[in-house]
């Protein structure tokens, strides 16, 4: 009777064989569980969120393919009381030559691999009058007769810089203990720390691995907690948590069947289809607890047939605006638009399938028990008493909301590529320690063609490079040797000469840290110099470079994204509720916010990041649920043909002012957690969604409401 009457035949098979279904979906949850552990990818590299056609990134394949892909390379800065006297000096020579015979290292730019500007030996320190000379007198020297000098070695001699260049057909993961190991063999006296593109991956990998460890736990147990204050019960914050439990367990192992990687962005996805799961399930649980008196299965029933059109139609708005990420055309981005979606249809599935069987193993089969009444009266009377100013409520809100669209226009983006870095990470005080000794571990190149077809520096590459030299580098020094041979199978002197002669590629160190601006700056700043020398055909490359240049057009699709959201959602719930005018003063509501904080970012001072982006785009998705489940009730207390007026209103806002304000403070718990996240990207991303959503709530209760009637007087939804 169930099935038939009041639901589909997969609810009925449900609700009359609860323990099966409950097994059947424990299993696949566990086998979901054992698939993600042994084959969810984890990767820290931020560079895969840029668009892969642009002029910068075609300049940075260019550079990978052609000189042995620099961003794999391994740096480490390296400490003693003074490389000049002779114990360090030679301590440092032992450490290279073990790392440049350790597995999977083809070569070690060191001190000792650079070359000699006059070509008289394979490396300048292994100069007979140079080798002759003491070791302080050795390194002052090399800082002053090559460029590369006072990139490698610090002026007080207590720093030097080692770059590893990799065998990229060993597996990264071998490569990086073989290195460990070795590392730990060297002299006592020597302090080895890890830096550059690299190592900062690895960290934020790392930082993703502990985030899914700790915070989704908490966040969890956080939204547990504020189910129980809610309903007063403990059974149900265990029904309003499990099955969002199990929709994110789905949604990790499909993410590793589907080989989506679980990335610095990626990252937002496990919190989002946490929340979003518990919130679905306080509204379904909040509907069957309506109907106490009834047998469980018949108040599973009603209450799901009374809340899932919602609940399905809130989770269409966020998996919307997870898709329309999908714009951007990163592959990231598109990795994540495909994740999100995924994981808020998990969301329903588990709010359709998995609570309806727990409920009923917990309550039975009995008849359903009265529970205590729910909070917040308080908050339902005050959004009626502001029902009775409709008129000035909405000029209110109109008029606020054409000051924050002319604020808005005046956003700042920006970028930096160490705020990805988890805030514990040791690569932080390195980065600082390196900019007082070093001029940093994170190269650029300049990329200039050859002069001539002829293989190796010829006399007109040499005459190129020296006025390349004199634009780059304060002495103008060589750092490819005037008429070298080819650098074919010389791994150390590929780095600066491409394997066919074609190219050249010359270094330019940066601090890690620098934001986004500056990076593009001192680009600029190198483009002009270049110039006055005749050179203007050369090409500037290398990882942040690339995503300091591209990051910002990537921020402003998301924007573009974002408009797109706006555009469609209407669309969506005009045709789902029949009415478009309803659906358009739907979005006041759920602009208000999202522009309210971005308003903030711009009076603040603080820039738009991509993060920034994807949260305003995401958030207003999930803003829209909270307008859905009232335009729901309302849809209910329109039953009928009963007008859309204020009497109808207030009979939507007195059923669903709690599981509204029950459902916020779920999100902004789950959300809130994040704050503790060690990746700085989470957090910034949570903190924005969380002040979304309560900006939300208040303009969903206040505002919304007066809107409707004001605006939208006398129509009737379906």
């Amino acid at each position: 009777m169930v099935g038939s009457a009041e639901g589909p035949a997969i609810l009925d098979h449900v609700l009359h064989r609860p323990a099966r279904v409950t097994a059947v979906l424990a299993a696949l949850t566990a086998l979901c569980v054992v698939i993600a552990v042994t084959r969810l990818q984890v990767t820290g590299d931020i560079a895969r969120a840029i668009r892969g056609t642009s002029p910068a990134f075609a300049a940075y394949e260019q550079l990978e393919a052609r000189f042995g892909s620099p961003s794999q390379d391994e740096g480490f800065l390296v400490e003693a009381a003074d490389f000049g006297t002779a114990d360090s000096f030679a301590a440092l020579e032992d450490l290279v030559v073990g790392l440049q015979l350790t597995d999977g290292v083809r070569g070690v730019l060191s001190p000792f691999a650079v070359p000699d500007p006059d070509g008289a030996a394979p490396g300048f320190l292994s100069r007979p009058d140079i080798g002759a000379l003491p070791p302080d007198e050795r390194l002052s020297a090399l800082r002053t007769a090559s460029p590369l000098g006072p990139y490698l070695v610090s002026e007080d001699r207590r720093a030097v810089l080692l770059t590893v260049l990799p065998d990229l057909s060993m597996p990264p993961g071998a490569r990086h203990e073989a290195l460990a190991a070795e590392l730990a063999l060297a002299d006592a006296g020597l302090r080895i720390r890890p830096v550059g593109i690299a190592a900062m991956q690895r960290e934020i990998g790392a930082g993703l691995v502990r985030d899914q460890a700790m915070i989704t736990p908490a966040s969890t147990l956080l939204c547990a907690i504020v189910a129980l204050l809610i309903f007063r019960s403990w059974r149900a914050a265990v029904l309003c948590t499990v099955p969002s439990i199990a929709a994110l367990a789905w949604t990790f192992g499909l993410m590793a069947l589907l080989g989506l990687p679980l990335d610095p962005l990626m990252a937002i996805v496990p919190p989002i289809v946490l929340v979003l799961g518990v919130a679905g399930c306080v509204h379904v649980h909040h509907a069957v607890q309506r109907h106490a008196g009834v047998p469980v299965a018949t108040a599973l029933a009603r209450g799901l047939h009374e809340t899932m059109p919602a609940v399905i139609l809130a989770a269409l708005t966020t998996a919307l605006a997870f898709l329309c990420l999908r714009a951007v055309g990163s592959p990231t981005l598109a990795n994540v638009a495909y994740a999100g979606a995924l994981g808020v249809g998990m969301t329903v599935l588990a709010v359709y399938l998995v609570l309806p069987a727990l409920t009923l193993a917990m309550l039975g089969r009995g008849a359903l028990t009265a529970a205590p009444a729910l909070m917040f009266a308080q908050v339902t009377a005050a959004a009626t008493r502001v029902l009775r100013a409709p008129r000035l409520v909405s000029v209110l809100a109109l008029g606020l909301l054409a000051l924050l669209l002319v604020a808005q226009s005046r956003t700042v983006i920006g970028s930096r590529l160490a705020d990805h870095l988890p805030r514990d990470s040791a690569l932080h005080r390195t980065i600082a320690d390196m900019a007082g000794a070093l001029p940093g571990s994170d190269l650029a190149y300049v990329l200039l063609p050859a002069a001539d077809t002829e293989p190796g520096v010829s006399a007109a590459d040499s005459a190129m490079l020296t006025r390349a030299s004199r634009a780059l580098y304060d002495d103008g020094g060589l750092i490819v040797p005037d008429g070298a041979g080819p650098a074919g199978g010389q791994p150390l002197l590929r780095r600066f000469e491409a394997a066919n002669g074609a190219d050249f590629a010359l270094p330019l160190a940066g601090p890690l840290g620098r934001s986004g601006a500056e990076i593009l700056a001192a680009a600029e700043d190198t483009r002009t110099a270049l110039t006055a020398e005749g050179l203007p055909e050369a090409r500037i490359a290398g990882y942040s470079l690339m995503a300091s240049t591209e990051l910002p057009q990537v921020v402003r699709d998301l924007r573009l994204s974002f408009y797109i959201a706006i555009a469609l959602l209407p669309l969506l719930g005009g045709w789902l509720l029949g009415s478009l005018r309803v659906a358009v003063l739907a979005l006041v509501p759920n602009l208000l916010p999202i522009l309210g904080v971005e308003a903030w970012l711009m009076l603040t001072d603080r820039p738009l990041t991509i993060v920034g982006a994807m949260a305003f785009t995401i958030a207003f998705g999930i803003a829209v649920d909270d307008t859905v489940h009232l335009l729901n009730r309302l849809r209910l207390a329109c039953r009928g043909g009963r007008p859309l007026d204020r009497s109808s209103m207030t009979a939507a806002l007195e059923t669903s002012v709690a599981p509204i304000v029950g459902t916020s403070l779920v999100l902004f718990a789950g959300f809130g957690t994040t704050i503790f996240s060690t990746l700085p990207t989470v957090s910034i991303f949570g903190q924005l969604t969380a002040a979304v959503l309560v900006i939300a709530l208040v303009t969903d209760l206040f505002l919304f409401p007066s809107l409707l009637i004001w605006g939208a007087r006398g129509v009737r939804l379906q």
